[in-house]
């Protein structure tokens, strides 16, 4: 009974050690990364901010609304380097061995940061993933105030779609019920032309409309005019055919609806039914959700990458080495993951293959590695 106990407490003690080791360096490696965040990406913000005459608590407000996006996509960068501290620190003060030579194999010092590792994935997507949306949309806001966003914004609501084509005096904002999966061909619409922010002009009614390179082409149209005597304002104008210049593009509206990140996650596949019923594929939308769903097990290959060169059987190869061979793999994962999403947009392979299949497979072959590392 006592043995069993001294084991159960050695084992408690391994783990808490390890554990604490790669929160380390996890927080080391998180304030590394934020550091040159600031620096870059501030820098930048500053720049873009100065060269609009606006004042710098906009850029500085904008540039700390930024981080979380920026930390999000570092996220498997940071745990590649956690793992690559945790185990060079272990390594230089000889634990692995001790802990080896104890009967410990290099699976069973692994799982601490394993479990770590998948926590901190789903964190990230659960907890991270509306934090980045809520702040993304802040900073859109935050542009937009200032004229700093495209001109054109674009959004879905319950039953319609919402296009915004901003010209230098006419604002035009535009309702649509649906619209083909090339974003060229909308119906039942509705258009809103403003002067200024405030002034209603004219409220257009089709029931057709087709997005040509620079022109709305309306058919069966019905206008209200404001500008008419207020005994006729009331009264529509009915035409067959209507043309409206715009700045808008179908490349524009598809681009627009294509970036999922401003939707929280817990609130993504209701939009995405939503782009559906509209007549819009959300293929992007489809793949953003389960590519997050994915972060944990990404996250932990990036891992097993480190564990591989590290963590295992000492050879001929210096650290430096190692550390830049972990870096390079971890690279050309994160490369082969986001090919894999882009060939995926055309829809010829199984999302769910594109989201999981890289980190499934790396998971599989870099243990293999390591397995037979451990057995020489």
């Amino acid at each position: 009974m006592c043995l069993w106990n001294n084991l159960i407490y050695s084992e408690m003690i391994t783990t808490i050690y390890i554990s604490i080791r790669y929160l380390q360096s996890l927080g080391i490696s998180l304030l590394t990364v934020l550091f040159f965040i600031l620096l870059i990406d501030g820098s930048d913000q500053l720049n873009f901010f100065s060269s609009n005459d606006l004042d710098a608590k906009k850029a500085i407000l904008n540039i700390f609304l930024r981080i979380p996006m920026l930390t999000m996509e570092a996220m498997a960068l940071i745990i590649m380097l956690s793992s690559i501290l945790t185990f060079s620190w272990l390594s230089n003060s000889n634990e692995i061995p001790i802990l080896k030579a104890s009967g410990k194999s290099a699976f069973r010092i692994l799982l601490p940061t394993v479990l770590i590792t998948i926590f901190i994935g789903l964190l990230v997507t659960f907890i991270g993933g509306p934090l980045v949306s809520a702040t993304m949309r802040t900073s859109d806001s935050v542009l937009e105030r200032f004229n700093l966003t495209n001109k054109n914004s674009f959004s879905v609501s319950d039953n319609d779609i919402w296009l915004r084509d901003k010209s230098d005096r006419i604002d035009m904002v535009i309702k649509a019920s649906q619209m083909n999966s090339t974003a060229t061909v909308f119906y039942d619409l509705v258009f809103f032309e403003f002067y200024g922010q405030e002034r209603l002009n004219r409220k257009i009614r089709a029931s057709k409309a087709i997005l040509n390179e620079t022109f709305w082409e309306l058919t069966d149209v019905k206008i209200l005019d404001n500008n008419l005597k207020p005994e006729n304002k009331s009264k529509p104008i009915i035409i067959q055919q209507l043309i409206i210049p715009t700045s808008l593009t179908n490349e524009q509206i598809t681009n627009s609806f294509a970036d999922p990140r401003v939707i929280n996650i817990y609130s993504i596949k209701e939009f995405i039914s939503r782009l559906e019923a509209s007549g819009y594929t959300a293929t992007r939308h489809k793949l953003f959700f389960l590519t997050e769903l994915s972060r944990p097990l990404f996250f932990t290959a990036m891992l097993l990458i480190a564990a591989m060169f590290l963590l295992g059987t000492e050879s001929k190869l210096s650290r430096g080495i190692k550390i830049f061979s972990c870096l390079f793999i971890g690279f050309l994962l994160f490369s082969i993951q986001k090919i894999f999403e882009s060939y995926a947009l055309t829809e010829q392979v199984p999302l769910s293959i594109v989201a999981f299949g890289p980190s499934i497979f790396a998971i599989l072959i870099f243990s293999g590695i390591l397995l037979h590392i451990e057995d020489g």
